[in-house]
């Protein structure tokens, strides 16, 4: 072949190179979502007025579209509802799903629950504040500054409480049919976890211990009161939280408590690294050589189970989850 024809060649198969990508299909370059998307509320609902979980009542004048996190439980709900491009900022214990922990580390933090950056919260201007009961009602008052910034405010005290707070952000963030799914899912969920409980009812309630810990060298550590959300999955699950009779809220469990409430059923949150629940372990494979725990019954009839650290850590959207783990705790 001559040199013009390896050229004429060439050029022959470069030309229908062209033609070909010029017919094939092209995938078209879809628009960046625009970061307000997946606000549904009907026109004309504002201003909306709510009443949160501490009575107060709470004017949007319009749709609101930036928000802070106050509390991981709201972290989370607004994710499950697709409405993470929304937040601004989140406390320094947001850390689930990922994009929620990707969010703080990458600065987008006010600091705890309980003490947050009030001047940090209102440099980013946000529509709406949420939080919790944990944080100081002081720390709302300060960084409310109406009809700009409002602030709702949560008390997550049972399974019904979660779920019902699931739709007032939804209404609050725009979202009420979000909110519905998810909280229609959970529903569901429930349902399943009390099918699987209703054998059960037949039998006497057992009396449960439920430990965020157990500390080095056998100590017991926290444990939720009567008016908490783990104890109200205690009950639901046909259990008695011991613990209720020590009060309300969340409380240290002494070696003499121990004895003298002698439960059936211990639980205990599962550690939050491998290191952790690999010392956990450890914890308790002890507690039969211990001399108070190996009294306790729940200790001598190998009783006590460990449950998963995320569920029962958030009162939030995974609340099912918590729940199926402590029925099954309690009774598989």
């Amino acid at each position: 072949m001559s040199r013009n024809q390896k050229i004429l060649v060439y050029v022959t198969g470069v030309l229908l190179g062209f033609l070909i990508l010029m017919v094939l299909p092209r995938e078209e370059k879809q628009p960046k979502r625009h970061p307000w998307h997946a606000q549904t509320a009907p026109d004309g609902t504002y201003p909306m007025t709510l009443t949160d979980d501490m009575g107060r009542e709470v004017t949007l004048d319009r749709q609101p579209r930036y928000f802070i996190s106050l509390a991981p439980s709201v972290t989370e709900t607004l994710y499950a509802m697709d409405m993470g491009d929304h937040l601004m900022a989140v406390t320094k214990w947001c850390d689930y799903p990922e994009a929620a922990r990707e969010l703080r580390d990458a600065g987008a933090q006010i600091g705890s629950m309980d003490q947050p950056n009030r001047e940090t919260i209102a440099a980013y201007q946000p529509d709406v504040v949420i939080g919790t009961d944990l944080t100081p009602s002081e720390i709302y008052a300060a960084i409310e500054n109406p009809p700009k910034t409002v602030a709702l405010v949560l008390r997550q005290e049972s399974m019904e409480d979660i779920i019902d707070d699931i739709r007032l952000i939804g209404q609050a963030a725009g979202v009420p049919g979000k909110a519905l799914r998810l909280m229609n899912r959970l529903e569901a969920e429930k349902a399943e976890v009390l099918a699987r409980l209703a054998p059960h009812r037949k039998e006497p309630p057992r009396k449960v211990l439920f430990l965020l810990s157990i500390e080095e060298g056998g100590q017991a550590g926290w444990s939720p009161g009567r008016d908490t959300w783990v104890s109200d999955l205690i009950g639901q699950a046909h259990g008695i939280n011991v613990a209720g009779e020590l009060g309300p809220s969340w409380g240290e469990i002494s070696m003499e408590a121990l004895l003298s409430l002698d439960p059936e059923v211990i639980l205990v949150r599962d550690g939050e690294n491998p290191e952790a629940q690999a010392r956990l372990q450890a914890e308790i494979a002890s507690l039969p050589q211990h001399p108070v725990w190996r009294q306790v019954r729940a200790v001598r009839e190998g009783r006590v189970r460990i449950v998963p650290y995320g569920p029962l850590n958030i009162p939030g959207p995974r609340v099912m989850e918590a729940f199926k783990a402590v029925a099954e705790g309690i009774w598989e």
